[in-house]
């Protein structure tokens, strides 16, 4: 063949493959389209997923719905959980594998006032804290790790109200930095922050996760959403106001101030294990402590490899 008619057939490809219909694929939060998705929320509002060849919904998870489940069971479908509900989901059979985080760290956390004078968590030792559920186990963890018994600290399972501790009934509750620390600190109280992850927790937060069956079929397309989503969280944190006035605007009751501090309070978490230039990546250090702390817990069903719950072959 001629090599203008060569040219010409690779022309009409490429023209064809950029003219193709990108792929609907369906991100799971666990939580609403908040700042604490600043990152795909403003790469999706660009239409960077959409050059990348990707059609992204963002879907809130409704009531009574499980995150973990729900990627499960849907093809083409992605989610982001803690860390350690993928372990516990992973060793109990669900076929799942991480594949990226957007933070480096966790926003659980143990919130005081400075008042009750807590500087670790040694100095919980005779006092009162509460605890939501989904933090329960972290939270058991940290004081295992630290060589509290459990019997050394009153703890009680609480919902998202702070006015127990600000009252004094509490010397800690369990919350997460991103929000109810957000909430307190522009509310004008002097509070310290105990994260978890600073405690011994080897944890990671909004880790990205598919099934085994989309890593299977379309891992270039897996790879370009954790490309684009870097790109999302990177312009995100240089327009925090850009993310609160879209927040504001698309998700009723949500405050402006709040979701602008919210995003500076995540930044810290996205680069905390390299700098900006590890952005969107995880060690397999943090997973190798993770995977040997969970298998440690006689709540564990099956004890895991690094290899069973994540890859680290799609990272940008």
């Amino acid at each position: 063949m001629k090599p203008h008619l060569i040219f010409l057939c690779m022309l009409a490809w490429v023209l064809r493959l950029s003219a193709a219909d990108p792929v609907p694929v369906t991100f799971q939060l666990d939580w609403k389209p908040t700042a604490q998705f600043a990152g795909l929320l403003l790469a999706r509002e660009r239409g960077w997923y959409r050059e990348a060849g990707i059609d992204l919904t963002l879907r809130p998870i409704p009531k009574d719905e499980g995150v973990v489940s729900n990627v499960v069971h849907h093809p083409r479908w992605i989610g982001s959980v803690e860390s350690g509900v993928l372990l516990q989901a992973r060793s109990s059979g669900m076929p799942i594998r991480a594949i990226g985080t957007m933070l480096q760290g966790t926003p659980i956390c143990l919130l005081s006032l400075k008042s009750a004078n807590i500087r670790s968590v040694k100095d919980l030792i005779g006092k009162r804290i509460g605890v939501h559920a989904d933090g329960n186990e972290a939270v058991k963890y940290v004081l295992n790790h630290a060589g509290i018994r459990r019997q050394q600290v009153e703890v009680e399972v609480v919902g998202h109200d702070l006015t127990p501790l600000l009252s004094g009934r509490y010397a800690a509750v369990q919350g997460y930095s991103i929000d109810e620390g957000v909430a307190l600190k522009q509310a004008g109280h002097d509070i310290q922050i105990l994260y978890l992850h600073d405690e011994g927790y080897a944890a990671y937060g909004q880790v990205y996760f598919t099934s085994e069956a989309f890593l299977k079929s379309d891992s270039p397309l897996l790879r370009r959403f954790l490309e684009v989503s870097r790109r999302g969280w990177e312009a995100a944190i240089r327009e925090p106001d850009t993310i609160a006035r879209m927040v504001v605007a698309t998700v009723p009751g949500t405050d402006e101030r709040h979701q602008r501090g919210t995003v500076e309070a995540l930044v810290p978490m996205l680069t905390r294990e390299g700098g900006a230039g590890s952005m969107g990546r995880m060690r397999r250090e943090t997973w190798t402590q993770a995977v040997a702390d969970f298998n440690k817990l006689p709540t564990t069903a099956t004890r895991l490899k690094v290899s069973d719950i994540a890859t680290f072959d799609l990272q940008p």
